[in-house]
């Protein structure tokens, strides 16, 4: 009896609490990095990056930036020309699908080009990724 009550209150809350999100700008960053240079490539990011730039422009986003096959100075590039887009927006969202690396509990995007080997990566941390 208090499984059916507590999926009931939940359905109630959900319901009654619950409201579409309206934001006066609202900007994607989308990035499909699948044509690996010095390792496998992937198949996937083509797909899902297309996938997700549709929705997002679906979904009534202002700016759905598509990137694809990004090497290091492109992912540079792409990621700070983003950060001046997202100065006076109200939902900024960053989608990657590609390669990645966790090292001593920081997370790394993966350029299709790198740069630098796994050895150098500690010290020149190319890509972390910040929360926001």
């Amino acid at each position: 009896m208090r499984a059916v009550a507590a999926v009931i209150l939940a359905i109630w809350s959900t319901w009654l609490f619950s409201q579409p999100a309206f934001a006066d700008k609202r900007v994607a960053l989308v990035i499909g990095n699948s044509a690996y240079q010095k390792v496998s490539p992937l198949a996937n990011p083509v797909n899902d990056s297309e996938a997700i730039s549709a929705t997002f422009k679906s979904a009534g986003f202002d700016v759905v930036e598509l990137k694809r096959d990004l090497n290091v100075s492109e992912m540079r590039r792409a990621l700070r020309d983003f950060a001046n887009t997202v100065r006076d927006a109200d939902v900024a969202i960053v989608y990657y699908a590609g390669h990645g690396i966790e090292i001593d509990g920081t997370n790394y995007l993966i350029p299709v080009e790198p740069c630098w080997s796994m050895t150098s990566m500690r010290s020149t941390r190319p890509f972390r990724w910040i929360g926001f």
